[in-house]
């Protein structure tokens, strides 16, 4: 009789299981689901499997692929469109800001360049929010 050894001890393994065990191969492959317990797609030795069905056509398989990803993924917003979701406040206090940092320069400094600055940070800000929340 076969035996495993554990962190938990030695159990007693049936010959049945055991051969069971040595036939299992790992395998490397890359799966795609949505939901994520449904494989839409497979890339392993075989080749690219959509929905359970190997397809050979790699012109095909590439299609497929491409068509998979537009649907189950979500672009990411724009500078633009981001800016154009900025309060009409944060808009004024930004600008006041950028006015006052001119100011402090002796007006050597043009406000425009705080205001981009500002702008920037408020941009990388929302995609650190976008990146950690994953666009929900």
């Amino acid at each position: 009789m076969n035996t495993a050894t554990s962190t938990l001890g030695t159990a007693p393994m049936t010959d049945h299981f055991a051969a069971r065990i040595a036939k299992v191969e790992p395998t490397n492959c890359i799966k795609f689901c949505s939901p994520p317990t449904e494989e839409v797609l497979r890339l392993d030795k075989e080749g690219f499997h959509y929905r359970g069905q190997f397809i050979a056509d790699a012109g095909e398989a590439h299609r497929l692929m491409v068509e998979f990803l537009k649907q189950n993924t979500k672009p990411e917003p724009t500078d633009d469109e981001l800016l154009e979701l900025m309060p009409e406040t944060m808009r004024d206090e930004f600008s006041y800001a950028a006015q006052v940092c001119s100011d402090a320069t002796g007006g050597q400094v043009k406000p425009g360049i705080f205001r981009v600055c500002l702008n920037h940070t408020a941009l990388e800000y929302a995609r650190a929010v976008l990146s950690r929340w994953g666009n929900q």
